[in-house]
């Protein structure tokens, strides 16, 4: 008689991460044998006596960590049912232990380091490891792959596979990446993946929110997987060749071939029970596993590289390289500190863009947004002015608006923030601001020329795209040249003061114009000069350009030689 232990017996619910998967495993494990002894682990006292109750359990067979159980008892086989940050200890944790098989819940691992280490750990000390990616067992895809091997489809098999109802690729989406590679009898070699990805959590490590992944695999067939909360048809598996389709659908399959339409009605039984009979006998007489850990292991790294995919924005080639969970570096990247403790946006809706309902003073709104601001008041200068109440505490103050006129209010805030050495960041269009106010036309240094002026300049503003080029290492930035898409460049603006030039954009027909630059007698002043539209503010340059900007007002310095 084989003792059985089921690590992580879950919590009964319907939630996505109080599935009680751990009683299926059980179920398995008496269908196979109906004589194992059955042992239960979970640190949850209900979770616990509620597998002792569904199985009618003594005492003596239930443990509240594994610690106890392989203090009590060494089990022939256990079932890893877990979350999957536990899976690699407990896995390491069982074959130091001793026994003989390991069933483990997917993903198998949260990154491939650990995979390495579990399936070498199993290896040197033959310890039989299965990865419960069971629907290979169940009828329905038995029967697929018999059709799939008969030629009733044809060639050049493609396999698209959904899941819907806001699940992710590592949570649900590798049942699908382990069924195309069963049914292939393939290894997958490539990924391409694009994602949403929100900074979410699930199981506490990180998901992605919705994905599409196309997989190329060695016998050159192809699968493409769908993933998200808004996915046509649910869940869904289907298969097509040169001859026709196949759509499984659980208890039917649904083929369209050469022969016409049929439906194929399927007696559903759980995959668990041929999993765990294999896994006895795998035991017993070294017989192969469908669901060995050294092939369902590739799942998982599918998900990985869809990850890394998408962050890289390239396909990525298996074995992969990358051994860290992509979606953790995503999450866990470099924090900076924010710009600002409190900033001041005095801003109207320029270029408002009808199409999308959105203006280039909500693209600065969610430029200082990503860039990190413990408070931000935004004054619609379209609406109302500034006053010096507004600036009380705050630490920084930008300017982007077109507003001609002034008040008396806003130069005696202004003035006041100026001349008290503030970081002062003027951006776009704010150097078109205040025409009627020649003081702040020298703070500017550079200046927007109204056409309607009578000056000796005419300025101008051509759309169209242009490189930008760092003229100063002093504006911090970790680049030398960028391209930017059509924008709005100011050209042959009027000078109310001397300036350090601090980057530049290059037009079409060569010539240069400056875009970000320093007034040279009140350091904490810059302009930061492109900018118009909305979709603009969300390219990283533009994000990083800004808070070099602010980066440089706040200290208050002008840093190197004039230009």
């Amino acid at each position: 008689m084989k003792t059985v232990a089921v690590i992580g017996c879950g919590k009964r619910g319907t939630d996505k991460e109080g599935w009680a998967i751990g009683h299926w495993h059980a179920k398995g494990y008496l269908h196979a044998d109906a004589a194992v002894k059955l042992c239960g682990v979970d640190p949850n006292p209900e979770n616990l006596a509620a597998f002792g109750a569904a199985f009618k359990l003594p005492a003596n067979q239930l443990f509240a960590s594994t610690a106890e159980l392989y203090k009590a008892t060494t089990p022939d086989v256990v079932s890893i049912c877990t979350w999957p940050a536990l899976h690699h200890p407990q896995v390491l944790e069982a074959v130091a232990a001793g026994v003989k098989g390991i069933i483990c819940e997917k993903p198998m691992a949260l990154d491939g380091s650990q995979i390495d280490d579990m399936l070498a750990a199993c290896s040197k000390n033959n310890v039989k490891f299965a990865i419960a990616h069971q629907r290979c067992y169940e009828p329905e895809f038995i029967k697929a792959k018999e059709l799939l091997q008969s030629g009733k489809l044809g060639d050049d098999l493609t396999i698209e596979a959904r899941v819907g109802d806001g699940w992710d690729v590592l949570s649900w989406t590798v049942h699908w990446f382990d069924m195309a590679a069963w049914l292939f009898d393939s290894k997958p070699v490539s990924v391409l993946a694009g994602i949403e990805h929100n900074g979410n959590r699930r199981y506490q490590h990180a998901v992605e929110d919705s994905s599409v992944l196309h997989v190329a695999f060695d016998s050159g067939r192809q699968a493409t997987f769908i993933t998200g909360p808004d996915v046509a048809g649910g869940t869904m598996f289907c298969v097509r060749g040169t001859a026709g389709m196949m759509h499984i659908e659980g208890k039917t399959l649904k083929v369209w071939s050469k022969n016409g339409y049929e439906e194929i009605a399927i007696i559903q039984v759980p995959g668990f029970y041929g999993l765990m009979k294999e896994l006895f006998a795998a035991i017993d007489q070294n017989a192969p596993i469908a669901c060995d850990a050294n092939r369902n292991a590739d799942a998982t790294r599918v998900a990985f590289a869809a990850h890394e995919s998408a962050r890289l924005q390239k396909r990525i080639k298996l074995p992969m390289t990358t051994k860290f969970a992509p979606l953790e570096i995503l999450q866990h990247g470099p924090k900076r500190p924010p710009i600002a403790k409190h900033a001041v946006l005095v801003a109207d809706a320029h270029h408002f863009d009808p199409s999308i309902g959105l203006s280039g003073r909500d693209g600065v709104v969610s430029a200082i947004s990503a860039l990190g601001v413990d408070k931000l008041t935004v004054i619609e200068a379209e609406k109302g002015e500034l006053t010096p109440a507004d600036l009380v505490d705050a630490d920084l103050l930008l300017i982007y608006h077109t507003q001609r006129k002034t008040t008396p209010a806003a130069k005696e805030a202004v003035t006041a923030w100026v001349n008290a050495g503030k970081p002062l960041a003027i951006v776009h269009c704010g150097i078109g601001a205040y025409a009627d106010w020649q003081q702040y036309r020298e703070w500017c240094g550079l200046y927007w020329v109204w056409h309607d002026e009578v000056a000796p300049v005419k300025s101008g503003h051509p759309h169209e795209p242009c490189v930008i080029r760092i003229k100063d290492a002093a504006l911090g930035l970790p680049w030398q040249e960028a391209w930017l898409p059509r924008d709005e460049v100011y050209t042959q603006l009027g000078h109310g003061n001397l300036v350090k030039v601090l980057a530049t954009a290059t037009m079409a027909d060569g010539k240069e114009w400056p875009v970000a630059w320093q007034n040279t007698k009140m350091p904490n002043i810059a302009v930061f000069a492109p900018g118009h539209r909305y979709d603009i503010w969300q390219l990283p340059l533009m994000q990083e350009g800004l808070r070099a900007t602010i980066d440089l007002v706040r200290s208050g310095a002008l840093h190197g030689p004039l230009a």
